[in-house]
C-alpha cells in the first residue's frame, strides 16, 4: 500500500505562480580553504556540526560518511553505513538528533523510487567504524511512468535540507532549468508519494541546498553551462519571509567558474550568513581537484525584514522612483544603453529586452540583473 502525502497538487500549482521580489544579481568569490584528498573526489553533500564538516560521495562510491576539519579540509574519520546502498547519494542534512542522507539522484531517468536514510548523530563517534541507518522510500507523484531520457528530464534531485520537522527537497531540472520544491515528513509507512509544493526558474541545475536557521533564509547551490561551453557556479538566497520558500524575495549570487571551484555539489551553513561549499573533482581536458570553500554573505546587500527596496527588479519590471531616472542607466554587457526610460513613471517595462545580463548604474550604485526569457 502506498501513502499519498496529504497535499493537493492543484493548490500548490497556484502557489508556484507566486514570486517574491527580485533583489538583483550580485557576484561573490568564495574563499578557498583547501584542495581535498581522494575520499572527497565526488563530494555531493555537506553538514556542519561542532566545528566538523560531514560529507558523502555520490553514485559509484561506497555507502560512507566522511568527516573533515573545517580549518584545512583534512580528513578526520570515515564511517561505513552497513545496511545501505549508495545508488546515488546526493544530499546530506541534519536535525538536532539525526543525519539524513538523500539517495535521490536520477540523472539517467530510470528511477521511480527514491530513498532517505536516517542515522542517529549520537552514533558518529570516532570509536565507531560502522553505522546502521533506517531507510524510507518515496516517489514523485508528478513523474510520468516512463519516457524519461538521460539528462533531459525534470525528475532528478540533489538538494535537501531539514526545517521545522520536515525534509525539503529541490529538484535538478535538466529539461527546463527550473527547480521544484517537495516537502516530506520525517517518518512514514510504506512508499510515500509527494507532489511539488512550488517551483522556480533558476536558469541552471540545482545541486544542493542549506538553510540558515538564525533567520530562516535558505540557499540553493548550482551550476550552469555558459555559451562558451564552460560552466559557472551560482547560489540563490531566498529570504523566506513568512515561510514562503520559493515565493519569497530572492537574490542570485554568481560565484565564478567551476574551473576554480570544482563542480559545486555541496553546501552547509555554519552560522548566520556563513558557511562552506564543496566542489567535486572534474576530470576532462584538465583535472580539477575537489575543493572546499567558505563564504560570508553578511556584507551582501539584501532586503531585511521583508521591506521593499527603493529600487528593485520584479520579473520583467524595474521599479525605480521617476525622480531618480535622470541619474540612472540600464546598460548591456557592451556598455550600451539598453532602454530609454519612460519618463513620468515609477516602473519600467523590460519585457522586450533580449535575454542576457544588464547593469543598472547610478550614483554610488551598481546592480546586475539577468533576464532569462
Amino acid at each position: 500500500m502506498k501513502r499519498v502525502l496529504g497535499f493537493f497538487y492543484l493548490f500548490f500549482s497556484f502557489l508556484g505562480l507566486a514570486q517574491g521580489l527580485d533583489l538583483g544579481t550580485t557576484t561573490y568569490s568564495p574563499i578557498l580553504i583547501a584542495n581535498l584528498s581522494s575520499p572527497y573526489n565526488e563530494t555531493s553533500g555537506l553538514v556542519y556540526s561542532n566545528d566538523t564538516i560531514f560529507s558523502i560521495n555520490d553514485s559509484g562510491n561506497t555507502p560512507s560518511i566522511h568527516a573533515l576539519r573545517v580549518s584545512d579540509g583534512a580528513h578526520v574519520h570515515s564511517w561505513t553505513v552497513t545496511n545501505a546502498q549508495n545508488q546515488d547519494w546526493e544530499a546530506l542534512t541534519q536535525s538536532h538528533t539525526h543525519l539524513f542522507i538523500a539517495d535521490v539522484g536520477n540523472n539517467m531517468g530510470n528511477r521511480s523510487s527514491l530513498d532517505i536514510y536516517s542515522i542517529p548523530k549520537a552514533e558518529l563517534s570516532t570509536n565507531n567504524a560502522f553505522l546502521l541507518a533506517q531507510k524510507q522510500s518515496f516517489r514523485f507523484g508528478d513523474q510520468p511512468a516512463s519516457g524519461l531520457q538521460m539528462n533531459a528530464h525534470n525528475y532528478d534531485c540533489e538538494a535537501l535540507f531539514f526545517w521545522q520537522d520536515s525534509l525539503h527537497l529541490f529538484s535538478k531540472n535538466w529539461e527546463n532549468l527550473w527547480t521544484k520544491h517537495y516537502v516530506l515528513p520525517l517518518t512514514w509507512q510504506d512508499t510515500l508519494v509527494v507532489y511539488p509544493a512550488d517551483s522556480f526558474e533558476v536558469n541552471g541545475l540545482i545541486t544542493d541546498a542549506a538553510i540558515d536557521t538564525s533567520n530562516n533564509s535558505f540557499y540553493l547551490l548550482g551550476y550552469k553551462k555558459e555559451l562558451s561551453g564552460l560552466y559557472s557556479s551560482f547560489m540563490y538566497r531566498f529570504l523566506n519571509q513568512n515561510n514562503l520558500f520559493l515565493a519569497s524575495d530572492y537574490q542570485r549570487i554568481e560565484l565564478g567558474s567551476t574551473l576554480n571551484l570544482g563542480q559545486t555539489e555541496g553546501i552547509c551553513v555554519s552560522d548566520s550568513a556563513n558557511g562552506f561549499m564543496s566542489g567535486e573533482q572534474i576530470v576532462s581536458v584538465l583535472t580539477i581537484a575537489p575543493k572546499l570553500h567558505s563564504f560570508n554573505f553578511s556584507s551582501l546587500a539584501a532586503v531585511s525584514n521583508g521591506k521593499i527596496p527603493t529600487i528593485y527588479f520584479h520579473i520583467h519590471t524595474l521599479y525605480i522612483p521617476q525622480e531618480l531616472l535622470p541619474a540612472y542607466q540600464l546598460l548591456d554587457t557592451n556598455g550600451k544603453v539598453a532602454i530609454d526610460w519612460q519618463l513620468g513613471k515609477n516602473h519600467q517595462d523590460l519585457s522586450k529586452l533580449i535575454p542576457g545580463t544588464y547593469f543598472l548604474i547610478g550614483p554610488h550604485f551598481r546592480r546586475t540583473w539577468v533576464k532569462t526569457n
